[in-house]
C-alpha cells in the first residue's frame, strides 16, 4: 500500500516581531482524546506544524505491525503507568508553566525524523525538556528489558542522553548540545538523578539555525541497541528571527542569578551604554530603562509571575536578546 503524505499547521501566531514559541497549545485535539500520535491502522506520514517549526510522524504497517516514530503532542496526565501503553505522557503530567499540551519525541529505526525543522532560520534560545513518564519509570525501576539504572547496588554509571544538533542551509554547526535526562555516573550515589521536571536546555550556543537534528544514547544497551525507551517531551521552545543577534558572553553584559528571584542584577561592563526591555513572551512589555557603560544595575522583580522573559538591549546600532526566567 502507498504511504499516505499529509501537512497540517496549527494557528500559528508569532508572539511578536521578537519571540516566537513552540507551545503545542493550538494543536487539535478531538475529545475524548489526550493525545496525538498519528494515524494507526494507516500506512502514513504527517507533516504538522506549530510556531514556526515543522515536525514529522510517521506510522508503519509495513512488516512490523502499526507503530509510530517521531513527533506527536499530548495533554495526558498519567503519571503512574510506566509501561509502554502509556507513551504519550510527560512525567510532569502537564506542559511547562502548568500548560495543557506538549510536545512527545519517540525515536525509532528512522534517524530522519529526528528533527525539527524551521519555515525560517532562527536564533534559538532553547526548550523546556522532560522524561516520559513511560522513561522515568523505567529507568527508576527497570522492567522484564531495560534494567533499573544503578543496577542492584546503585553504583552502576548509568545514563540517558539526549545529543542536539543545530543545521543552517545543510551544513551542521560546530557546537552540539548535550544534556542528560538522567545521569548516574557520579561516584557520590547521592549526586544520581532523573530528570522530571521541565528543565531548560540553552540553545543559544548553536547560533542561527534552520534545522535540530537529535540522538539519544544510554548506558543500557544490547546487541540490538539501546534498551532504555527512547522517548523525551518538549515545551515552549523559543527562537528570533536569525536577524537578531543575540546577547553573549563578548558583549560584556552579565545578568545573574538565572532563575531570577526577587532581583535581578544586570552588569554592564562595556564601554557602551545601553537601553534595555524586559518583554513577557508574548510581547507585552513589562519595563523600559537604561544601563550606562560600567554600571551595575538592581531590579525589582517582585511583580514578575513565575514564567519566561525576554530581555532587549540597543545600543543604538544592535539589538541583543537574552531570554530570563523566574
Amino acid at each position: 500500500m502507498k504511504k499516505i503524505t499529509i501537512l497540517f499547521a496549527a494557528l500559528c501566531l508569532a508572539v511578536s516581531t521578537y519571540a516566537q514559541v513552540v507551545s503545542f497549545e493550538t494543536l487539535p485535539l478531538m475529545p475524548p482524546a489526550v493525545y496525538w500520535k498519528g494515524m494507526p491502522g494507516i500506512d502514513s506520514t504527517i507533516y504538522f506544524q506549530d510556531g514556526g517549526a515543522t515536525f514529522i510522524n510517521d506510522n508503519d504497517t509495513s512488516s512490523s505491525g502499526d507503530f509510530w516514530m517521531g513527533w506527536g503532542y499530548s495533554a495526558n496526565t498519567d503519571t503512574v503507568d510506566g509501561t509502554f501503553i502509556n507513551d504519550m505522557s510527560a512525567i510532569t503530567g502537564k506542559g511547562n508553566n502548568n500548560s495543557n499540551t506538549y510536545g512527545v519525541a519517540y525515536m525509532g529505526y528512522d534517524s530522519s525524523l529526528n528533527k525539527i525543522v524551521f519555515s525560517t532560520p532562527k536564533q534559538l534560545a532553547g526548550f523546556y525538556i522532560t522524561n516520559s513518564t513511560y522513561a522515568y519509570k523505567t529507568i527508576l525501576n527497570g522492567n522484564f528489558t531495560s534494567k533499573k539504572f544503578g543496577g542492584t547496588t546503585g553504583n552502576d554509571p548509568d545514563y540517558f542522553k539526549i545529543d542536539i544538533t543545530g543545521w543552517l542551509n545543510g551544513i551542521p554547526k560546530t557546537d552540539t548540545v548535550h544534556f542528560f535526562l538522567a545521569d548516574y555516573r557520579d561516584a557520590n550515589n547521592a549526586n544520581d538523578y532523573i530528570i522530571k521536571d521541565w528543565t531548560f536546555v540553552d540553545l543559544s550556543s548553536l547560533g542561527g539555525v534552520d534545522s535540530l537534528t537529535y540522538n539519544l544514547t544510554s548506558s543500557d544497551t544490547n546487541s540490538f541497541g539501546m534498551l532504555t525507551p527512547s522517548y523525551f517531551c518538549i515545551d515552549d521552545l523559543e527562537s528570533a528571527p536569525l536577524s537578531v543577534k543575540t546577547l553573549t558572553k563578548a558583549d560584556d553584559i552579565e545578568i545573574y542569578p538565572v532563575p531570577m528571584n526577587d532581583y535581578l542584577t544586570l552588569e554592564n561592563n562595556s564601554t557602551i551604554a545601553f537601553t534595555f526591555t524586559i518583554m513577557a513572551i508574548n510581547g507585552q512589555e513589562i519595563l523600559t530603562s537604561a544601563i550606562g557603560q560600567h554600571e551595575c544595575k538592581k531590579i525589582n522583580t517582585n511583580i514578575f509571575a513565575k514564567g519566561t522573559y525576554i530581555i532587549r538591549f540597543n545600543d543604538g546600532e544592535k539589538t541583543l536578546y537574552r531570554k530570563l526566567v523566574k
